[in-house]
């Protein structure tokens, strides 16, 4: 069985697929990150778990001074090449391994990687980093998983391949999460109450693009190629029976003033 590190490690496995069938994050998300943390030109942010810059590409053009951290060396790469912003560094590095200089940034974000850090030792470093006052702000898009005839046909097909994406959540289980989340981050003891912004938003995927997006999934990608091949063909039946696989999302941003 794969260890936490392992697990993540994946993600590395899978970049042209993660690159371009994960989805982005709303405006009105990235907004409320700049405005909740009074972002300007020359502001420094701290991305943990930037990836091949989904996240990190939003906030570019902006001058801000932006580091963003992520282990695996593919992504890292892919991330390069697609943003061209001179205050933009992507660097192969573990959050917990890399000797960030103390009290230095405005913002830390972290999109959709969060979850994998080693709690609640993150907490510390993460406050340890940011400047007095400055903001924690963990954000991710939550597939939600309705109980409707499409959703009961789509996820039979999810269950039998086991091609679950960990953000794939009912919306009880959401609001349980959102609340344990912002309790784990009272908790911590080094920020303030999280104000919790969700944006809802929709999706029509093609099968293509679902099955691509499944190919995301850090235990479907394991799978035989046989597997592979019988999940397509159940996805590409299902759009061509609904005109499409169409998906609804909410992306919970987290925003905590540091307490020092």
């Amino acid at each position: 069985m794969l260890n936490r590190i392992e697990e993540s490690e994946i993600f590395n496995t899978m970049v042209d697929y993660y690159d371009e069938y994960r989805p982005g994050y709303p405006r009105e998300i990235i907004n409320a990150v700049i405005d909740r943390a009074k972002l300007t030109a020359g502001s420094s942010i701290l991305e943990i778990g930037c990836g091949s810059g989904k996240a990190t590409l939003q906030f570019a053009g902006h001058g801000f001074e932006l580091l963003g951290l992520d282990p695996g060396a593919d992504l890292i790469k892919k991330g390069r090449t697609r943003i061209n912003d001179k205050n933009i560094e992507l660097v192969t590095s573990r959050f917990e391994d890399y000797p960030l200089q103390p009290d230095y940034f405005d913002a830390v974000i972290s999109a959709q990687a969060f979850h994998w850090l080693p709690k609640p030792y993150c907490y510390e470093l993460c406050a340890a980093a940011l400047k007095s006052g400055g903001w924690l702000m963990p954000f991710w898009n939550i597939e939600l998983i309705d109980e409707t005839v499409f959703d009961n046909e789509l996820f039979a097909i999810i269950d039998t391949y086991n091609a679950y994406i960990s953000t794939m959540k009912t919306e009880d289980y959401h609001k349980k999460r959102v609340a344990s989340i912002a309790d784990e981050i009272i908790r911590s003891g080094f920020f303030a109450q999280p104000e919790v912004i969700q944006v809802y938003w929709e999706k029509t995927y093609t099968a293509d693009e679902y099955f691509g997006y499944c190919m995301t999934g850090n235990v479907f990608i394991q799978n035989p190629k046989e597997m592979k091949r019988l999940c397509y063909n159940e996805l590409a039946a299902l759009a061509a029976k609904h005109n499409g696989i169409k998906r609804r999302y909410v992306c919970e941003l987290y925003a905590a003033k540091s307490l020092k």
